[in-house]
């Protein structure tokens, strides 16, 4: 039993952290219907732009975490304005080359942190939490496994509140559906789409601090965490916050007890398999997004 708690708290902050990137993801699809292939290495960014200010720079905990928020933030504005935004702004086929351009970006944004830091050995990365936690029976829930869950749920909430009842969040949808219609009712499509980049990369710098110690100072973890949140929002439905949310902890915890109880050398067919059932008995996901939407 202490066992299958232990797993089941391990795949929350796992799933957690593939909630970071999936949200993240959402927010950008739901403004630009783009599945931006770079977002989990804006998380990556996240995680060596902490080593650099606490190893490094021996920067204080609150210092790092801005300087984590600043760069990731600003380099998700870059590539909205420069990889992204050209194809927002054509007609037909040739809007879709946005595939291309981020998966591009990722691959430019891995090259240089690799090279950058490639000499350098993985290393722990200091953490504001003790490696202590809190016990459950003979389980130990770890502070830090907890800080990730603390953030995602936090994130989520946020996120919710934001489409729900700001103006900004339905303005962000109706672009999404229609640029050159909302531009007719005063939404400036431009403005909408950097927005969304500018709170995918808050979202992915917030994931990047808290995850640091946990994945340390590993500049090539970036791919696999766009593989797990498409995963994630393949499973529950593209362009939902709860379709993000129910897809990665399922497969945070679906991979967690897979690791337990048979084996952690087939780990990535746990995802694609889960993510096959569900896409064979419902398509859109376990959280199909409305069509219309009324602004």
């Amino acid at each position: 039993m202490d066992v299958f708690l232990s797993s089941i708290v391990a795949g929350l902050a796992i799933g957690s952290i593939y909630g970071l990137v999936g949200v993240g993801a959402t927010v950008t699809f739901n403004a630009t219907r783009v599945f931006n292939l770079a977002q989990g290495d804006l998380v990556m960014v996240g995680i060596m732009a902490s080593y650099y200010g606490l190893d490094v720079l021996k920067l204080p905990q609150s210092l790092d975490f801005l300087l984590v928020l600043a760069v990731v933030a600003l380099l998700a504005l870059i590539e909205e304005r420069t990889v992204v935004r050209p194809f927002l702004r054509r007609r037909g086929e040739g809007r879709f080359g946005w595939f291309i351009a981020t998966l591009g970006f990722a691959s430019v944004v891995e090259t240089v942190v690799r090279v950058a830091f490639g000499t350098h050995p993985i290393v722990a990365i200091p953490s504001p939490l003790p490696l202590a936690g809190i016990r459950v029976g003979d389980a130990v829930i770890g502070y830090r496994q907890l800080l990730v869950i603390g953030t995602f749920v936090t994130v989520v909430v946020l996120l919710d509140r934001f489409y729900a009842r700001t103006w900004t969040g339905q303005a962000m949808r109706a672009v999404a559906e229609d640029r050159e219609a909302a531009a007719l009712i005063a939404i400036n499509p431009d403005v909408m789409s950097r927005s969304a980049f500018l709170i995918a990369g808050i979202s992915a710098g917030l994931g990047g601090f808290v995850i640091a110690p946990i994945k340390l100072s590993d500049p090539t973890v970036g791919l696999g965490f766009t593989l797990k949140g498409f995963l994630a929002l393949a499973i529950g439905g593209f362009g939902s916050i709860r379709g993000a949310v129910t897809g990665a902890l399922a497969l945070g915890v679906c991979e967690q007890l897979f690791d337990t109880y048979v084996s952690s050398n087939y780990e990535i067919l746990v995802g694609a398999g889960l993510a096959l059932i569900v896409l064979v008995l419902r398509p859109e996901g376990l959280f199909r997004t409305t069509a219309a939407r009324s602004v």
